[in-house]
């Protein structure tokens, strides 16, 4: 009997997806970035045993269920402080985060911050549709003014937060950005230091949507149609 071992190096695609039922919503740009991130770790060569994806709450925390890596599904916002912990804990694991608009940069806002300001080595990967999407269409952070949504049915009357502004000013060290559709640039820019994808939202409403993805040094705010969290 022959047995064959598949190496790191040799592994594909399809080898990092998990045996779980991917769910979004039908359309969602979430499916493409899977499918780039899947792809980027097989261009990279990663490790399972030794790469992490830890997420908060929201569409995009579903990302570590559909990934044959360790996870943790973690509590809303939190992400970028658990993520620090386990990398901190073990410096050799290549520890990435997956978070939303909402999720990252209002109840998470103040981890992601200190997490992009000590420039702890993490892929920072932000799904911004501007809208919170896994709580029904309520406007988020990024949200531009005169948004319509179930909390702002008068229209939003605050200025959007620039996601790529944030990140820069809190000191990431790169700054990168992608759409879900522009599949080339998702998957180079995640076989660098970070992953940015703009993933459009098509259940809750149409609209120009920024996906950034800060590594403690990337992030990302492009330009899409529709998004999803």
């Amino acid at each position: 009997m022959t047995v064959t071992t598949i190496t790191d190096a040799e592994l594909a695609p399809k080898d990092y997806a998990s045996d779980q039922e991917v769910r979004w919503c039908p359309g969602c740009g979430d499916y493409a970035i899977l499918k780039a991130v899947q792809k980027a770790l097989a261009e990279l060569g990663a490790p399972r045993e030794r790469t992490v994806f830890v997420s908060g709450i929201g569409c995009a925390a579903r990302f570590p269920y559909y990934l044959s890596t360790y996870g943790f599904h973690t509590i809303h916002g939190r992400a970028p402080a658990i993520a620090t912990g386990i990398k901190l804990a073990n410096p050799t694991l290549d520890v990435w985060v997956v978070t939303g608009d909402g999720d990252g940069l209002s109840i998470g806002g103040n981890h992601m911050l200190h997490a992009l300001r000590r420039n702890v080595d993490l892929q920072i990967i932000l799904f911004n549709n501007e809208i919170y999407g896994l709580t029904k269409g309520q406007y988020s952070p990024t949200s531009r003014r005169g948004t319509h949504s179930p909390s702002t049915p008068q229209g939003s009357v605050e200025s959007p937060v620039s996601p790529c502004a944030f990140a820069l000013g809190a000191g990431a060290r790169f700054v990168a950005r992608a759409v879900d559709t522009q599949q080339p640039d998702v998957v180079a820019s995640c076989s660098t230091t970070g992953c940015s994808i703009t993933s459009p939202r098509k259940t809750w409403r149409v609209t120009r949507s920024s996906t950034w993805s800060t590594a403690s040094r990337s992030c990302s705010d492009g330009t899409g149609s529709e998004d999803c969290d």
